[in-house]
């Protein structure tokens, strides 16, 4: 065969892999030699939360990773049986400014992305502990407001001063006014949200882009192939002082499908997806008989250029609003790869342009290195059901298949352009997919990703429904409590213009009941009701009075 090299192994894949890669995790942090500067004082990450809704449990951290840090991993699917399908995955960031290059990324850590936006000037903040945190919503939680109107701790909290996303009911566009009908804009059943930059400490090989990236994590509560599915939205925000050109935005991906080192990777351009299967059909020490495959799919990339191409592959050139897909997909069984060993800004850059870390192209064939003459950005394009075209387990015209291993890949997206203040965003979905082999569960996993495409506009669009507005209260007259805050007791006071149906309610923050002081039909007059708060411990508290079919919610603050 012309040219092509198996590639080697690197050391350690034999034994335990988390301990086999703690060694990358303090690469040196240098640019020719010289350290990076240094644009914040912020310290690393530390928050981290887990999607588990539906039939997946994913760990996702604040700092550009997902699945892996600190020496353990969780992408556990199904949830509660104890295997994981993937190990680690990282958000690339890279292009040029005035020339010079520009990249957040890592493999392992340290992690390029700091708690926290930055400001108008691209600067940090000062101190950036406070944004330390990931964000949780769930769909019961807007239920059960939209019901009781008492707003559990999650709605109340829920950072639209730092970006995250806030559904209008009141008209004004830069509040969070929930009496006037504001709510988050919840994506799925569970949604995860959080704020990072890339400005906020030293860069271990180039100066900081200046992005600010608003991320968020989703599930849908499913029992069809929805349920084995998460999703990664990433809004970029460009803070630099000058435009950010040949951009590209990507994925690096460690696949771990069960057992480590059995695996195959493919691309299928089609449908913008990488995934990894099982090279047979028994993943041993894994998911044993019948293995499921994986895949990573971009759902929505940056904005497309006008360059006569269809980049979103949708049979249409150049429409309004088209977008880039997955552009390149490269892969390779070590995590050095047939290049070599070496770690600088290009390595990253030439990754997310589909290249070798060396800048060489890959080809079609063998195992994507020299092996004919035709360029290629996607490797393994085949498919492996059919045994058509070139994939890893026909890499050659005679059908050679390369030696199943611990996989590791990089997609994305680009290159696009951004000029300052400018946002862009990348959409992904990890699928999981098990049919009645291994090869089976490739056919139903590129079914399971074709039906989520089908479904972008719909799962990208929250769709919880605000709430109605209610009948105005003009059964109600003055109603106010006193002392407030209090320390003990406080007293409500409200006026009853005509003879009917009353009810008063205490709640606490969770929305759980903790004082009915009336409950009675009452003639028209002026009313008290002490409310005793007994042994309750301190904090915010809110009544509803409920006078016939109008009612009015008030929050009143208990102070040791």
């Amino acid at each position: 065969m012309k040219g092509w090299l198996l590639q080697a192994r690197c050391a350690g894949t034999t034994v335990n892999k988390s301990l086999a890669l703690l060694g990358l995790l303090a690469l040196p942090g240098t640019v020719h030699g010289v350290l990076a500067q240094q644009v914040g004082t912020c310290v690393p990450a530390e928050a981290e939360a887990y999607l588990d809704v539906n039939n997946v449990r994913a760990r996702i951290f604040n700092d550009g990773a997902l699945f892996f840090k600190r020496n353990s991993f969780v992408y556990e699917v199904p949830k509660g049986e104890g295997v994981h399908a993937l190990f680690a995955a990282n958000l690339w960031i890279g292009g040029r400014v005035n020339g010079a290059l520009r990249i957040a990324s890592t493999l392992y850590g340290p992690f390029e992305f700091w708690p926290g936006p930055l400001d108008a000037a691209g600067h940090p903040p000062e101190d950036c502990a406070p944004y330390d945190r990931i964000f949780e919503l769930r769909r019961e939680d807007l239920e059960v407001y939209n019901e009781t109107g008492i707003p559990p701790d999650r709605v109340v909290q829920w950072p639209w001063q730092w970006g995250a996303p806030v559904l209008d009911g009141d008209g004004v566009s830069d509040n969070y006014n929930l009496d006037g009908g504001d709510r988050p804009a919840l994506l799925g059943d569970q949604m995860l949200w959080w704020v990072m930059n890339n400005a906020g400490n030293e860069h271990r090989f180039t100066q900081a882009l200046g992005v600010e990236v608003r991320g968020t994590a989703f599930a849908v509560r499913a029992g069809n192939a929805l349920g084995n599915v998460t999703f990664y939205r990433y809004k970029v925000i460009y803070h630099g002082q000058a435009p950010l050109r040949e951009a590209y935005l990507g994925f690096y991906v460690d696949s771990d499908l069960g057992n480590f080192d059995d695996d195959y990777i493919g691309a299928d351009t089609t449908l913008h997806l990488g995934y990894t299967y099982n090279a047979d059909n028994e993943d041993e020490g894994g998911y044993g008989k019948n293995p499921p495959a994986i895949g990573f799919s971009i759902l929505r990339g940056p904005r497309a250029p006008l360059d006569g191409l269809d980049n979103d592959r949708d049979g249409v050139i150049d429409e309004p609003g088209e977008r880039l897909g997955m552009t390149s997909f490269m892969g390779h069984n070590t995590i050095c790869g047939v290049a070599g060993c070496f770690y600088e800004a290009s390595y990253f850059y030439n990754e997310l342009q589909g290249r070798w870390r060396d800048g060489v192209l890959m080809t079609v064939g063998g195992n994507g290195r020299d092996f004919s003459d035709i360029p290629t950005r996607f490797m393994f394009p085949g498919d492996p059901t059919t045994g058509a075209f070139w994939t890893e387990m026909n890499v050659d015209d005679a059908g050679t298949a390369i030696d199943p291993a611990d996989q590791h890949f990089v997609m994305a997206s680009g290159p696009f352009a951004m000029d300052p203040g400018d946002e862009e965003e990348i959409v992904l979905a990890v699928v999981w997919s098990r049919g009645k082999d291994h090869l089976d569960s490739v056919r139903l996993l590129k079914r399971h990703v074709a039906a989520v495409h089908g479904l972008v506009e719909e799962l990208l669009t929250p769709d919880l429904p605000l709430p109605q507005p209610k009948p105005p209260p003009t059964m109600l007259g003055v109603i106010k409590n006193h002392p407030n805050p209090f320390s003990e007791s406080t007293v409500i006071e409200y006026l009853l213009p005509v003879s009917a149906f009353v009810r008063l309610v205490v709640y606490n923050v969770l929305g759980r009941e903790v004082a009915r002081l009336v409950d009675a039909v009452h003639e028209p007059g002026s009313y008290q009701a002490t409310f005793e708060a007994g042994a309750l411990p301190p904090g915010v508290y809110f009544y509803r009075l409920e006078i016939g079919p109008a009612s009015t919610v008030q929050a009143m603050v208990l102070a040791r």
